[in-house]
This record gives structure tokens, sequence and C-alpha cells, in this order.
């Protein structure tokens, strides 16, 4: 099932007491994409969704309790996506399910019976690891500055945001002679659950190299346009990266979004031009994706 109304997102949760992998749904990412001209059979974009679950628990044959982080990523190119409140009931049904006789086989049962059901889900490739508290975090995108201090806080203080709906008109830039490259980051966006209307938090992270320059505070004006907007935490990204190859016709795009934790999840979806623009703290599932402040 793929109807949002079939989910569990916005219902009451009753937590199952063993393994039921029923509980799973996913979302066809077709339908936002067409909305905003991404082509499904030729994409924009190379990238992946990692997601990070830090209520992973199960128990020994002897009843012993097993806890992990799980480190989750799936590429973009696939037709679906995991529903996150499906994940977490999903995940917390092992919560009461003995998997192995050690800590060793119930760890190695539950993490193939979750790469198993995953990418029977999704019917794509899912890459799971398991982390414990000694586990080494790779951060990403050292020294990217944040938009806010790249404005004269005078310049700042005297923009009237008054967009709140995504707005892609608001973009400016300048034609450069030669091309431009700029990275940075913003702390202030913000979106919605497409069905609760829950707020969403997160941090973008932006590289890009075209022959324009870029207008700082309409990118700005621009990132704010999203707070009223309903959509997941993936279209997000993709929305934001579509619209800048519309605006600034860039040689080379990398935008990534990492959203704080929720229901013991939090979903940081990359989506670039070029594989080497995706931070190996993304794709290598040896170590933990580093956390930003809010996560």
């Amino acid at each position: 099932m793929t109807s949002l109304q079939n989910s569990q997102l916005g219902k009451p949760g009753k937590y199952a007491e063993r393994y039921d992998n029923s509980l799973l749904f996913r979302i066809e990412r077709e339908e936002n994409r067409a909305k905003y001209r991404i082509n499904t059979s030729n994409l924009p974009f190379v990238g992946v969704d990692v997601w990070n679950a830090y209520e992973i628990s199960f128990l020994t044959d002897q009843g012993l309790p097993v806890s992990r982080v799980m480190k989750m990523k799936y590429d973009a190119s696939s037709k679906f996506m995991v529903e996150s409140k499906s994940l977490k009931l999903y995940l917390n049904s092992f919560n009461m399910e003995p998997c192995g006789s050690t800590q060793e086989k119930a760890v190695q049962k539950v993490k193939k019976t979750i790469i198993d059901d995953l990418s029977a889900l999704l019917e794509t490739e899912v890459a799971v690891s398991f982390f414990t508290d000694d586990a080494p975090q790779r951060p990403a995108f050292k020294g990217f500055p944040n938009l806010n201090r790249l404005i004269p806080e005078s310049v700042l203080e005297a923009i009237r945001f008054d967009h709140f709906y995504e707005s892609p008109e608001l973009l400016k830039a300048k034609p450069a002679d030669k091309p431009q490259t700029f990275t940075f980051c913003s702390d202030l966006l913000r979106s919605n659950c497409p069905v609760t209307d829950q707020p969403d938090w997160g941090d973008l992270f932006v590289n890009i190299t075209s022959h324009y320059v870029l207008d700082w505070a309409s990118v700005l004006s621009y990132l704010v346009s999203f707070r009223k907007e309903n959509h997941f935490h993936e279209e997000v990204a993709e929305m934001i990266f579509q619209r800048f190859m519309e605006v600034f016709h860039p040689a080379e795009l990398m935008v990534a979004t990492m959203y704080t934790r929720r229901g013991g999840i939090d979903i940081n979806p990359i989506r670039a031009t070029h594989l080497s623009l995706i931070d190996a703290a993304f794709t290598d599932m040896n170590v933990m994706l580093g956390k930003n402040l809010r996560q």
C-alpha cells in the first residue's frame, strides 16, 4: 500500500508485542517529483537517504536485552521510500522478540531481517549497520559557513520575510565571468509533515558551482518560504535541488537536509549532480553519521 490514507501517520499507534513486518509502509516518490518537473526516468541527481534509528532493542533467547543504534541507507533512485512512523513501529516490534542464543547471533539475525524486509518493501538494495556506544562518528560538511553570517547584520535585520509557502521567484543571482563555488549551511529550515502538520526542523547544506554570484538574502528568503510547506524530508531536499538547478544552472550542485530526530529516528537525504560531491559520512556504513547540534 502506498496511499497515505492507509498509513499509521496521524493515527494512534499500537505497539506490537512481537516481530511484525506487516507494519511497514512505503510511499511512492514519483507524485511529488512530477509536481516539480523532476524526471523519474532520468533523474537530475544521484544520492541516498540515510536513516539513523536510536531505539533498536531485542532479546537473546535467554531474555537478555540487546540495544544498538542503526544506520540505514538506500538510493535516491528507488521508486519508494519508507514511511517513518511505520518504520518506528516495525523496529519496536523486535523489542520482545528472542532473536538468538548469543548477543552477536541476535544482532546478525535482526540485521539480516531488517535488510531483507526493507529491500523487499522498497524494491531496492538497503544497507544496514548496527553500532554500540564506542562506535566511530564521522561528521559531515566541515567548515560550511552559516548563511546568516554571509549577510551583513544590518541587511539581515532589514529583510521583510513574508513568504511562507515555497517561493522560487525569490531566488536571485548575478551573472559572473567565471565559475563561482559556494558552500553554506542554514539551521532555519522548517517544513511540516504532510499528514499530521507537525513541524519538522532541519539543517540545510549546499555546495554549488555556477556562473552566478548568489544573492544570499534571496536564498535565505527562499529557505524561509518552506515554513508552512507540507512535505516529507526527502521531498524538501529534492525541491531545493531542483529550484537551484532551474535558477542558478550549476555545473555542480549538492543539497543535503539533516532533520531533527523524531520518534527515535532522524532522516538525512542528500542529492548531488556528481557522486564525488556526496560526503563519505553518508555512504560509509562502517561509521556513524556525525550529529548536528539539534540532532
